[in-house]
């Protein structure tokens, strides 16, 4: 059997790379945390009850998690541009339908829905990264897409708190119905394609065999640990936040928006840290999450937002310097990997309400576990870099 080398892609083809994938991430992921400030919206639905709000949140994140498993490593076999020219296209159609749900249970079974068609984006992006561009290139490519990833959970929460009020759900989901339109639009006429893996594109059934093997290596089981605890942590404050009662609309506003130019100081510091060790770049990143963390455990409005500035940057700093590793350490099968890997980030993030739960659904103990999870998260990858 030959085998191919891909082409690595030029300097303006990075750029475009880079700025796709962080705009695209936006609408795409920022699904999942479109819908944490409309809960009084959503319980007004017909049929809607106590829980219905939350499910909303956590139905998307399940079926996105399994939906990234299923659908993730076909970026292997059909071409990572491709998988994300679907995947933001179907998006834009089902999210505009789940907009005129007339009840409860049709928002819910849209939001289940969109989860699966956002599901494939996130991976079959950071395939295309790992495939198409330099090594030297990865993180900060890799920054840019999760870096806006994470961004959405803030950029997405802000734009609903701004849109409902004049448009309701309704309005809310046509504004990201047609973002995703655009990405998919962007991604098909802007990106060029990807090259096969060494040799021939495996089957559809081979990419998903390749999972087994990428799961009964240590170092990988390690980082996919660590990646698990980001957005748990995330989500379960924003949910403990939000349902804390001391500040008003406006003041959640800036709390929420506060920690957006944290995303931004991490791309910086990345390109500024490129030659640091991975193991140094994530540990001194999870320190800081717990940092801020511990911050927002003390309730203080000035805390807290500094809290979230420290743990959204800091998660912004550590992904992608995982995300690398795990692409590297799970070659040849780097959409599979890459795939498990958001896996685990999303799947943390729909840990994220149940965590809260448990942890009492008071900041005070929602971010005193967040740290200690955190922690933990820490010490996997700890194991896992070592030399």
């Amino acid at each position: 059997m030959t085998t191919t080398t891909p082409p690595e892609l030029a300097r303006p083809a990075l750029v475009r790379t880079g700025s796709i994938a962080a705009v695209g991430a936006l609408p795409m992921v920022g699904q999942l945390y479109v819908v944490l400030p409309l809960s009084a919206e959503i319980g007004a639905l017909p049929g809607a009850g106590g829980a219905t709000a939350a499910l909303a949140s956590t139905l998307f994140a399940v079926v996105y998690a399994v939906g990234i498993l299923g659908l993730g490593p076909l970026a292997d076999a059909v071409g990572a541009r491709r998988l994300m020219i679907a995947s933001a296209a179907a998006t834009a159609v089902v999210t505009m339908c789940t907009a005129f749900a007339p009840s409860a249970s049709w928002f819910l079974l849209g939001r289940a829905a969109q989860g699966l068609a956002a599901a494939a984006f996130t991976p079959a992006t950071l395939a295309y990264i790992a495939r198409t561009a330099p090594m030297s290139a990865r993180v900060p490519l890799n920054t840019a897409a999760i870096g806006a990833g994470l961004a959405s959970a803030v950029v997405s929460q802000v734009a609903a708190q701004l849109i409902a009020p004049a448009a309701g759900i309704t309005g809310v989901f046509l504004a990201f119905a047609a973002a995703a339109a655009l990405a998919a639009v962007a991604v098909r006429t802007l990106l060029p394609g990807d090259a096969a893996p060494a040799g021939e594109r495996p089957s559809l059934t081979a990419v998903h065999r390749a999972i087994p093997g990428l799961l009964a290596r240590p170092r990988l089981v390690l980082l996919y640990c660590t990646g698990l605890t980001f957005l748990s942590v995330l989500v379960a404050l924003y949910t403990a936040l939000g349902a804390d009662g001391r500040w008003s609309a406006t003041t959640l506003l800036i709390l929420r928006a506060s920690s957006l130019p944290a995303v931004i100081v991490a791309r910086v510091l990345t390109l500024r840290l490129s030659g640091v060790p991975a193991q140094a770049r994530i540990l001194g990143a999870v320190a800081l999450a717990v940092t801020g963390a511990l911050l927002c455990s003390s309730g203080a409005t000035l805390a807290v937002g500094t809290g979230l500035f420290l743990l959204v940057g800091s998660v912004a700093l550590a992904a992608p310097s995982v995300v690398a590793e795990v692409t590297r350490l799970g070659a040849p099968a780097v959409g599979a990997a890459a795939s498990l890997y958001t896996v685990t980030i999303f799947g943390g993030a729909s840990l994220g309400a149940p965590l809260d739960a448990l942890l009492g659904g008071g900041l005070t103990t929602v971010a005193l576990g967040g740290a200690a999870v955190l922690a933990l998260g820490g010490l996997t990858a700890a194991i896992a870099t070592r030399n």
